[in-house]
């Protein structure tokens, strides 16, 4: 009887250490496999951080060297929109501002009443008959500021010798006053990209208004 209640004593004792050792090895598997998972997602993380910074600089670099390529292309002029004048000539045709786009242009606004205007017109009717990369334009402003009106300025007009020159009419100066003309003569330069880049007051000579026309696009 006492050998068979010791029996199931040592019985019960292995059984315990055997179930304890399984327990244990489970927890040790558990643990490496924990272990594994964390190493992989660490590197995954590291992989995707090292593609999206090298991606970002990727980007960085191709907007700089976009913005370099549209700087270069685009060659702008400092300043505002000249204003996108519409108007008939001693013709009746009309000539627009848009008619140049890609030019660059010099507008000269003038009277017939106005002395300096008057002698500069033969110094400006021969540069107009010159080769330049520029075009001009004159505008008058009948009925506006003391010129006399359309019919008269036409009669008048036509007797003079300046065959050269492309002549404007401005009625009543509505586009003067988007100019922000002042007085007479006033020059107005205006670049290839239809900006106003300069305007000058009083008369301009042909030397000062070609050396301009070379330090704008």
């Amino acid at each position: 009887m006492k050998k068979s209640i010791f029996l199931v004593a040592v019985i019960s004792t292995l059984l315990l250490v055997l179930s304890a050792c399984g327990q244990e090895e489970d927890m040790m598997e558990k643990e490496d496999q924990m272990h594994n998972e964390d190493m992989k997602s660490e590197d995954g993380m590291m992989k995707d951080d090292d593609m999206k910074s090298e991606g970002g600089m990727k980007d960085d670099d191709m907007q700089e060297d976009g913005m370099k390529m549209d700087d270069n292309e685009m060659m702008k002029n400092d300043g505002d929109p000249a204003p996108m004048f519409s108007l008939k000539d001693l013709n009746g045709d009309e000539v627009k501002l848009s008619d140049f786009k890609g030019e660059k242009v010099y507008v000269k606004y003038w009277a017939s009443w106005c002395s300096i205007c008057l002698g500069g017109l033969e110094e400006l009717n021969t540069l107009a008959g010159e080769d330049h990369d520029f075009r001009i334009i004159t505008i008058v402003t009948p009925d506006y500021k003391g010129e006399k009106s359309a019919k008269d300025f036409k009669e008048w007009f036509n007797s003079q010798p300046y065959d050269n020159l492309t002549v404007l009419l401005d009625d009543d100066g509505k586009w003067a006053r988007e100019f922000g003309l002042m007085g007479y003569p006033s020059s107005y330069f205006i670049g290839s990209d239809g900006i106003l880049v300069n305007s000058s007051p009083g008369h301009v000579d042909n030397e000062t208004i070609t050396s301009k026309f070379e330090k704008i696009h």
